[in-house]
């Protein structure tokens, strides 16, 4: 009890305890922890940035050079740390893809690592010089230093969930990483502050309960109530959080976790001391800034000052494709994209308080004075909720109904950069497409270092092929113009009809083989693995980049992730980027079989294997 009243001013709204300096100090820590992080992050992507502007320099010599080929022994030390972090990094050997199990999945081993570096720093704040002996003059004081300790440690991180689920994210601005892409770390760090918080109110709880001060202490200090408040919603943030119950509901979700989040700072207010408040005010910033830029952002592309008369929003008409997909078109878009990127759309007529994100599925126009107007595409797949009211929307449009005023939100994303690699690999399941192919349209138009590209599309039925038929075609005609190589391949897992080039089921591992075989018997002898080619390499290589574009369709089952990356990998005279869009199965083999394929080659580690970049594209985050 002496020691209860001798402290109590540790848990008064104005005075300072006997260890808030200290842990004044392990808070400021933290943060100056999270700036080293970023500042790691920034110094990548400046390293990154002039790679890639060195090597798109170097492409007008390609006659005697491979550009995305390390040349130096700097460059060569960099790629070969490169090589070693993405076989570190890139695996995820366990996953499940049950309806229910697949949102227990583990994080691929590069998150693993973040994660344990995070927890491992967190516990150095907790438990460093807090575990009194009995012979300390302060071991009355035992349970409260572990308690007070793990309380900054908490109300530290709180800014850093908020800054986390930003969109207009500062974090995006210096490192490059979009919102959607650092999701998974927003969960985590909340799950984390959960955590601390326990260990905070489990010690001063213990403390309380030994003497017998539980009932008198939640009368005497409100605190204590707002702080059990405040612990309250988090715990309801996080399980209302999970996977399954932000898939089935999500509408629901993103409102009452908006106003969670609210209830949450005005709670953990009332919570912390008034010297500790810094940290709160932090996060109601953040908070703040984020939801006033989104607004003023949205007002900004949907109200058109322009022209005669002034109008909100956008027209857009919807049309029904196979395999119940929505084409969403708008023609008079007065802004551009990057090709990857998605937007929000709001449709009032059909569902007035939903926002939904959807990859937009075609590249931007070529800057031209003459087309400031762009044309806006969307694929959607009707599922349920918003989705399934669209294509209802869709089928009486196809009827004749009036067209639909949409609102946007966007775009947002920052998708991955391609032009100075060597040779590019692209992998769409389905919908996925959406993705894909702007990506594979942009590299088409302005394909910087990159001397060849693959596409795989995957789809279940042929009549699927209509999605994007007609831009695929185009895109086949514009790579033959430019003698850009261009393989596309349509996988069409179920069914059979009249293609392009019908083959059968040629997608086992001893297809693969002979894929490898073949890509390697191209390039025997055409370029020499050294940084430098000679005239005769010189005019074989032009032969090779000359090789007319192709679009396939391949009839039967689903092919392997290895047999489409791997070929095109062995084949390349620089270094690969492979891009996958679809399903947590899809990608995962992905993740496993670009690691997998490096160590095998044993990538810049003597060898002349050229290096993989892998960047993936989940449905959904």
């Amino acid at each position: 009890m002496d020691g209860m009243n001798m402290d109590m001013g540790g848990m008064d709204m104005t005075s300072e305890g006997m260890f808030t300096s200290t842990n004044r100090g392990i808070a400021q820590n933290y943060w100056y922890g999270i700036v080293v992080a970023i500042g790691c992050f920034v110094l990548a992507r400046v390293v990154s940035t002039l790679q890639r502007c060195e090597r798109l320099q170097k492409r007008f010599f390609a006659g005697k050079s491979v550009p995305s080929r390390p040349s130096t022994l700097l460059a060569r030390t960099h790629a070969t740390v490169i090589a070693i972090m993405r076989e570190m990094t890139y695996p995820q050997p366990v996953y499940f893809v049950g309806t229910i199990s697949r949102y227990f999945t583990p994080l691929p081993l590069g998150r693993w690592i973040i994660i344990t570096i995070y927890w491992t720093v967190l516990l150095i704040f907790l438990w460093s010089d807090t575990v009194l002996r009995p012979d300390d003059p302060m071991y009355a004081y035992k349970w409260e230093k572990v308690g007070f300790r793990a309380a900054w440690v908490t109300v530290a991180q709180i800014p850093s969930l908020y800054l986390l689920s930003m969109k207009f994210s500062p974090l995006t601005f210096l490192t490059g990483i979009s919102y959607e892409r650092i999701n998974w770390l927003h969960r985590w760090a909340a799950r984390t502050v959960f955590l601390t918080a326990i260990l905070h109110w489990s010690f001063f709880l213990r403390e309380w309960w030994l003497a017998d001060f539980v009932e008198l202490e939640i009368q005497m200090m409100p605190m204590v109530r707002w702080g059990f408040g405040a612990f309250g919603i988090l715990a309801w943030m996080i399980i209302s959080g999970f996977g399954f119950f932000r898939a089935r509901a999500y509408e629901i979700f993103v409102a009452q976790h908006i106003a969670s989040a609210a209830v949450f700072l005005w709670l953990l207010y009332c919570h912390v001391p008034a010297y500790n408040r810094s940290y709160v005010w932090a996060s109601v910033a953040f908070f703040a800034f984020d939801f006033t830029t989104r607004i003023v952002w949205s007002f900004w592309r949907n109200i058109h000052l322009r022209g005669r008369l002034p109008r909100i929003g956008y027209s857009a008409r919807l049309e029904c494709l196979p395999g119940e997909v929505v084409r969403l078109q708008i023609n008079d878009v007065g802004f551009r994209w990057n090709a990857g990127q998605h937007a929000f759309i709001c449709i009032p007529r059909l569902r007035p308080f939903e926002l939904h994100p959807f990859t937009i599925a075609n590249a931007a126009q070529p800057r031209d004075a003459r087309a400031k107007q762009q044309k806006f595409t969307m694929l959607i797949k009707a599922r349920s909720g918003f989705t399934r009211s669209l294509y209802r929307a869709a089928a009486c449009a196809n009827k004749g109904d009036c067209v639909f005023t949409v609102f946007l939100s966007g775009p947002w994303g920052a998708p991955p950069k391609l032009h100075h690699y060597d040779t590019v690999v692209m992998i769409a399941c389905s919908t996925g497409a959406s993705f894909a192919v702007p990506l594979v349209d942009d590299l088409v138009h302005n394909p910087g270092c990159v001397r060849s590209i693959t596409l795989h599309w995957i789809i279940r039925h042929e009549d699927h092929f209509a999605r994007c038929e007609q831009e695929l075609h185009g895109l086949i005609a514009t790579a033959k113009e430019c003698a850009l190589q261009l393989r596309v391949c349509v996988h069409v897992t179920q069914g059979m009809n009249r293609g392009l080039q019908t083959v059968r089921c040629m997608v086992s591992e001893d297809e693969g083989e002979f894929r490898s075989a073949l890509f390697r018997h191209t390039l025997a002898e055409s370029v020499s693995m050294t940084s430098s080619t000679s005239s005769a390499d010189e005019t074989k290589l032009l032969s090779y980049n000359q090789q007319a574009a192709s679009l396939d369709k391949v009839y039967g089952c689903r092919p392997t992730v290895d047999s489409m990356i791997r070929p095109p990998v062995e084949a390349a005279l620089g270094e690969t980027a492979v891009v996958v869009c679809g399903g947590l199965s899809i990608t995962a083999q992905a993740r496993n079989s670009a690691a997998g394929l490096s160590d095998e080659r044993a990538v810049h580690k003597g060898t002349n294997a050229e290096g993989i970049y892998l960047f993936t594209e989940s449905y959904g985050w």
